[in-house]
């Protein structure tokens, strides 16, 4: 069995099945997680959900997924929030119909994942005080550290000992790859968001081959 991490999705369906077929993906044989915001801002989230719905997939909750979430069951309960941002209706517009199944997939997904190879998260850990000191802010949005409350700076990454175990993570499209590694050549740090969505890639990575599979965006980008 492979396991397969495939970096944001960020609604770009098409891609998402691109890159499965490349990665030769089998939903019998291999385990397939995503690093979170497999719905948002791109062009056919519902296509993304279908193909989510035909595989055994695992994932950790991404910032997007946590704001639709709030959306989803502000829906449920009867009161639906009032949003501005247009990105947001048209999201939540596309997805309503499949809220039944959508909402309780969404409200189980965990903030990591952890396994004895691997921890998957999101965005990042808290570099100084580890997993267990990292909050959920800090899973779901981290960046830069020393945090700077923007895009710009140094990595939480570039604070990260080779020494810890391997960690898989996404949500920074502005960094792009990223792949760090100890002298003898493993790695210890995998970044998979390289921004599909703003015209670029659809990353994922083999964990048994440590290999990269990318594919293109159909898109100009949003």
């Amino acid at each position: 069995m492979r396991t397969i991490i495939v970096g944001d999705i960020h609604g770009c369906g098409a891609e998402f099945e691109d890159l499965l077929d490349v990665a030769g993906y089998d939903s019998n044989e291999d385990r397939l997680l995503l690093t979170g915001d497999i719905l948002s801002k791109g062009p056919d989230p519902i296509r993304v959900w279908e193909r989510i719905g035909q595989t055994r997939t695992e994932m950790v909750l991404g910032n997007h997924d946590d704001r639709l979430l709030t959306h989803l069951r502000g829906i449920a309960d009867g009161q639906p929030r009032k949003l501005k941002n247009q990105d947001h209706v048209r999201l939540l517009k596309l997805v309503t119909p499949v809220i039944e199944g959508l909402l309780p997939w969404l409200g189980g997904i965990p903030l990591f994942i952890s396994d004895p190879k691997f921890l998957l998260v999101h965005a990042g850990i808290n570099p100084s005080k580890g997993l267990e000191g990292t909050s959920r802010d800090e899973f779901l949005a981290i960046r830069t550290w020393p945090p700077t409350g923007g895009i710009e700076g140094p990595r939480w990454h570039d604070s990260l000992s080779p020494d810890s175990r391997l960690i898989i993570f996404g949500h920074d499209a502005p960094g792009g790859l990223v792949e760090k590694r100890r002298p003898d050549g493993s790695p210890y740090a995998i970044g998979l968001d390289t921004g599909c969505v703003y015209g670029n890639q659809l990353s994922a990575y083999i964990l048994e081959e440590d290999r990269f599979v990318q594919v293109e965006s159909r898109s100009a980008g949003t």
